[in-house]
């Protein structure tokens, strides 16, 4: 340790001169005594026969100058002693790095020398933990706006951009990053994800907690590298009886069979600590994994909880609806299958895109024509307005396809625009057209109305309805003649081939004739299209009857919110297998409850129990978790559709090799960006830096 306690100034004579030999002969040069008023850092030692740096020399024996950059050796360890070049060297020195970080080690502070390294460890762990924040919200904001962290290799990700931007407001960033610890490496950025992910999650499952039910939903699809991906999400009910439907994370299964799901979903429900005997409802898709009697996934888990109420998702029963009605009529079917030809056409040529913009700008003063695209095949509701589109701009459609069937156009574009001309000249087309938008118009709207999170089960019932006295507004001979009326104006103003009654096969006399023994045939165009009209109607009504009001869960439920709409004789009886419920209390409150207000639907009951003060709102105890049990029946799975929209936008072609447990916490950043903002960063660094013994020496306690 350095003996000194100031620098140590004696007699210049005692200060050994310097004999130089130059063109003038021989020289003998000393020590100036004013260079110690000068530069009074200079300190003389005889151990090296020369002058040191007092402070340079003390931060060496004390090793507080490692962190400093081009330490001068010969005024902090092998001393100075050419007197020549004196005055030169020490200002040099004075204003070098390495100087002026032992002075502030040393001259600005008055402690000791171990408290000293106390404080350097200190300010080198306080700026590491600066730093380390910086890496902790870069990574955050990335995970937010699902945008990729890595590029096509480490340095050129967004990730490293970022901190590299950063680094210009950040003091000692870039220092920090080029260290032998590297603290980006891609299993760090992976444990930090992991630790937002996990603090979203738990935020969220803490509030189910306070709940007394929840219900599950569940949905699948494959990811962009062929890998099942499956989501769950919770739905649940909060103290001001709002219903909250939230995603808490995306799982690779390794079979989709039931069991394997029900599996999962146990697992699931487990790792989230929330207790099976509150599950009170559960909705998935028709699959027969998902949705089997007896080895299906809703089946599998009934058996261990029989009060989780399985729904059939409505939006899916919708869409099934809606393929069923397009199958049962053929001019339908066959009108829809040119629309999907046509907008495969228009979205695979480019030369059909530019003459259709054209011709629209060119003969009909149309500046941004509508685009004709293709139906999804999976989705068909999704795609009226593609049939809008094309009975809005028919005419339109005609003359590009007319121009495309040249044969400047290709052999390939021309023969597909010449055959889908043919079929869509035919006023039977355009009439099957606007037969299904009226249908599908209705189907469209229910199947919007299911897709809202806050949607019930009841209220999905009232929605049906008011779909099925839609329908059968439809069927009346007055709306058919009319629609026949509209499509024969507009066949014989854009000049179609008028619809005609196609060759039929001639049925057995037994099955044909009327009450007098005549042969009944339509000869018409309208006897011909009517009954397939009302058929198209039917078939809709029929279906949304055979999958909403016929399905006994369904019942199961309409018998629960019965009880709470109309008088019921044995309530408790109505209740008896909801531990949670007292039967009798429940009734008394009921009377009371209904006898100065009218109650029709759950959504009366939400209304009247809000604008309640709490003390009345507590005398209804038992009448509030009838209505929470009524509301967390999930009515559709789209929240796990919205889910896979985030899915892929987060796995792409680019970045396919995402790893499982990344690609969870993203898509849980991504999707919880409000949840994401509340989080505390600074108890997260806490975590990670308390994970190991390096982290806690690095960055401190």
């Amino acid at each position: 340790m350095f003996k000194y306690q100031s620098p140590f100034h004696p007699d210049v004579k005692l200060i050994p001169k310097q004999s130089l030999v130059d063109k003038n002969g021989k020289r003998v040069l000393s020590f100036q005594a004013a260079w110690f008023s000068e530069f009074p850092w200079l300190h003389y030692s005889s151990e090296v026969q020369g002058v040191l740096c007092y402070y340079c020399a003390k931060a060496e024996a004390c090793k507080l100058s490692n962190l400093a950059r081009k330490r001068e050796r010969a005024f902090s360890v092998e001393g100075f002693s050419n007197w020549k070049k004196g005055i030169e060297k020490f200002s040099d020195h004075q204003k070098s790095q390495s100087h002026r970080f032992a002075m502030q080690q040393l001259v600005q502070s008055s402690k000791p020398v171990d408290q000293q390294l106390s404080t350097q460890t200190l300010t080198s762990q306080q700026q590491g933990r600066n730093c380390l924040r910086v890496l902790f919200t870069s990574l955050q904001h990335l995970a937010r706006q699902g945008l990729a962290v890595r590029g096509h290799d480490a340095k050129s990700g967004n990730f490293m951009q970022l901190l590299k931007l950063r680094a210009s407001d950040v003091p000692g960033l870039q220092e920090w990053m080029e260290r032998k610890v590297n603290m980006t490496h891609s299993d760090i950025q992976n444990e930090i994800l992991e630790m937002y992910s996990h603090s979203v999650v738990r935020n969220i499952v803490k509030q189910i907690q306070e709940t007394d039910s929840f219900a599950v939903i569940v949905d699948g699809t494959q990811d962009i590298s062929r890998k099942e991906q499956m989501s769950i999400c919770i739905r649940y009910v909060d103290k001001d009886l709002c219903p909250h439907e939230e995603f808490l994370g995306l799982y690779e299964p390794p079979d989709t069979t039931g069991e394997i799901i029900a599996r999962c979903i146990l697992d699931a429900l487990l790792r989230f600590q929330l207790p099976l005997s509150a599950l009170r409802g559960q909705t998935y898709d028709g699959a027969s994994n998902m949705s089997g009697k007896y080895k299906g996934c809703q089946a599998l888990i009934l058996e261990k909880q029989p009060l989780a109420l399985y729904v059939h998702c409505g939006a899916h029963c919708t869409n099934l609806v809606s393929q069923s009605v397009c199958e049962a009529i053929v001019p339908v079917r066959d009108a829809m299958q040119s629309l999907q030809e046509l907008g495969s056409l228009f979205s695979q040529s480019l030369k059909c895109r530019a003459s259709f913009a054209q011709i629209a700008d060119s003969d009909y003063g149309v500046h941004k024509a509508q685009q004709i695209r293709p139906m999804c095949p999976t989705r068909w509701l999704v795609r009226v307005s593609a049939i809008q589109a094309l009975v809005r701009q028919y005419e339109l459609v005609l003359d590009c396809l007319e121009e495309m069937s040249l044969p400047a156009a290709g052999s390939n574009v021309a023969a597909r625009a010449s055959g889908l001309r043919v079929q869509l000249c035919k006023g039977s087309t355009l009439l099957a057209l606007k037969m299904a938008l009226k249908v599908f118009g209705l189907l469209e709207m229910l199947n919007r109305s299911l897709q809202a999170r806050y949607q019930t089960v009841s209220g999905m019932l009232a929605a049906v309805d008011e779909t099925l006295c839609g329908l059968r507004n439809l069927h009346t001979d007055e709306k058919f003649n009319q629609l026949l009326s509209d499509t024969s104006e507009i066949i014989s103003e854009l000049d179609l081939e008028e619809m005609q009654v196609p060759r039929q096969r001639k049925p057995p006399s037994r099955y044909t004739r009327d009450s007098d023994g005549h042969v009944a045939n339509s000869t018409t165009v309208c006897d011909y299209y009517r009954p397939l009209y009302f058929l198209l109607v039917d078939t809709a009504v029929k279906q949304l009857e055979e999958r909403f009001h016929d399905n006994s869960n369904l019942l199961k439920y309409m018998t629960l919110e019965n009880v709470l709409i109309q008088e019921c004789e044995n309530v408790a009886a109505a209740v008896s297998v909801y531990e949670e419920i007292n039967g009798a209390d429940l009734q008394i409150q009921l009377e009371l409850f209904r006898r100065k207000r009218s109650v029709k639907t759950v959504s009366d009951a939400v209304s009247i129990m809000k604008a309640m003060p709490p003390e009345l709102r507590g005398e209804y105890c038992e009448v509030e978790k009838l209505v929470r049990l009524l509301l967390v029946s999930p009515a559709s799975s789209t929240e796990a559709e919205r889910s896979f929209s985030a899915l892929r936008r987060l796995k792409t072609w680019l970045r396919s090799t995402m790893k499982q447990p990344r690609l969870n916490a993203l898509a849980v950043l991504h999707i919880h960006q409000d949840v994401l903002d509340s989080v505390d960063v600074d108890a997260l660094i806490e975590e990670f830096v308390f994970k190991n013994e390096t982290r806690r020496s690095m960055f401190g306690q």
